[in-house]
């Protein structure tokens, strides 16, 4: 989506959107350990003075092999089992800047997307409420419910983040629900031979008239 959104006074939007999808693959439900099995880092929309970035445990995640990569490399990843995973978002300057600093303040959101897969695609008979994310809203992030649904999780953040500055984390741990281990279908195990996936998009609005900004862009304020 690559475009200038416009607030109805006719304040041209700076907007910016990046996305992390996290892939886990191989679930077997008998032997109910896991395997990481691959990731991926798309940065959708860059323009000059705007740009965000997802972050786990303090480190931007961008390219192959950086997502998970201690707990890949451990080898310990277990279903039942609760994982730190903290992750959030930074203001950071746009890739093409040599100036530490340049960029402008941000209000910005999240949406959490979680969901399975097999070797032929999505499973939407599967439930992504088994993927546990610790969400947090006691730190300055709020949960938009209505634009919620059991896949996706939509969250604002009421804070401005200043340049090269961090939210704090909208989640901060990950855990795959036992459950998957036991739960049969005509006597099949359901989560045998699948995937899990966690799909975080971060996106942003500049401060300047913050609120028409947000309004224009996501169709409501961060309050």
């Amino acid at each position: 989506m690559k475009k200038f959104l416009s607030s109805p006074k006719a304040t041209i939007v700076l907007f910016a959107l990046a996305a992390v999808l996290l892939g886990f693959g191989g679930i077997n439900a008998i032997q109910a350990a896991p395997r990481i099995e691959s990731e991926d880092y798309r940065a959708q929309v860059q323009l000059s003075n705007i740009n965000v970035a997802v972050t786990e445990n303090g480190d931007v995640v961008e390219g192959d092999g950086t997502l998970l990569k201690k707990l890949a490399a451990s080898g310990d990843f277990e279903i039942g089992e609760t994982y730190d995973e903290l992750l959030a978002v930074r203001n950071t300057k746009h890739p093409s800047s040599k100036n530490t600093g340049e960029g402008i303040p941000e209000y910005v959101r999240v949406s959490v997307y979680r969901y399975w897969t097999d070797g032929s695609g999505k499973r939407v008979d599967l439930d992504p409420e088994y993927i546990k994310l610790n969400f947090r809203e006691d730190n300055g992030w709020t949960i938009d419910a209505a634009a919620s649904t059991p896949e996706r999780t939509v969250l604002y953040y009421k804070d401005v983040v200043p340049v090269d500055g961090d939210t704090q984390p909208f989640a901060d741990k990950i855990t795959i629900d036992k459950a998957v281990s036991t739960a049969l279908n005509n006597g099949i195990y359901q989560y045998d031979n699948v995937s899990f996936h966690v799909k975080v998009t971060a996106d942003a609005v500049q401060t300047h008239n913050g609120t028409e900004a947000m309004t224009s862009a996501w169709g409501r304020t961060n309050k």
